[in-house]
């Protein structure tokens, strides 16, 4: 089993583990990572590997979690069972998807605070991210306000804390299928963004809300009966 040191330190850049298991001379199994896997509409991490034995890099594209196992893919072939390792993280990469995915948190929210929009799927990105959700009508002028309430909840700087629940007390805070989909996960690790949305969630996320600046409304389409799409990005303004 791979231990996921994401899951507590966010901000962890860099770490020490030991290489367990290869197969094909291209997908590695360390004991502990912070890398993050491709999961939960947030995209895998990309950074390297460094063999303390002799500096050799072996640049990491795919992170993907399988069982129990984070398995990493390297370009570069060499690593062997037992190797002592550093894992140095793509920092641009990752904390601009954790700053994605903590607006994601409270755009989702406000959807269904003010239209009653249920979040149906995601896709974050570096460029921009989406966020598909339920509604009849398509209305910009409509969706440009809730963008402007999410801007203001951001600029607030709410502390964004990670936390572990029991599955009783999510059945106090979870309603509906994200619920029976965590039937058997005794403890609950939670995304609490004080006093504005709690949510079970395995991804990475930023510690406070104003670290996110503001998000632009990119555009808004159908995606057939009762289902919409926002594309937003992170704003330079």
């Amino acid at each position: 089993m791979s231990k996921a040191l994401y899951l507590n330190d966010c901000y962890l850049k860099e770490f020490e583990a030991t290489v367990t298991s290869i197969k094909d001379d291209k997908f590695i199994v360390l004991d502990k990572t912070a890398f993050y896997p491709n999961a939960g509409g947030q995209p895998f991490d990309t950074g390297k590997i460094i063999r303390q034995s002799d500096n050799k890099e072996f640049p990491v594209v795919f992170v993907g979690k399988f069982g129990d196992n984070i398995s990493h893919e390297v370009s570069v072939p060499g690593l062997k069972e037992g190797d002592k390792i550093k894992g140095v993280i793509d920092w641009d990469r990752r904390y601009t998807h954790m700053k994605m995915h903590t607006a994601a948190h409270i755009l989702s929210r406000i959807l269904f605070i003010v239209a009653e929009a249920n979040t149906s799927g995601n896709q974050l990105g570096e460029e921009k991210s989406r966020i598909d959700f339920t509604l009849d009508t398509l209305d910009r002028d409509k969706i440009q306000g809730w963008f402007d309430k999410v801007n203001l909840i951001i600029s607030k700087n709410i502390p964004v804390k990670i936390e572990e629940i029991s599955r009783e007390e999510a059945q106090k805070t979870f309603t509906g299928p994200s619920l029976h989909l965590m039937a058997n996960i005794p403890i609950l690790r939670v995304i609490n963004i004080e006093q504005i949305d709690i949510q079970s969630c395995g991804g990475t996320h930023i510690k406070n809300t104003g670290e996110i600046g503001k998000i632009e409304l990119v555009k808004c389409t159908n995606k057939g009966k009762n289902n919409r799409r926002i594309y937003y990005k992170l704003s330079d303004k």
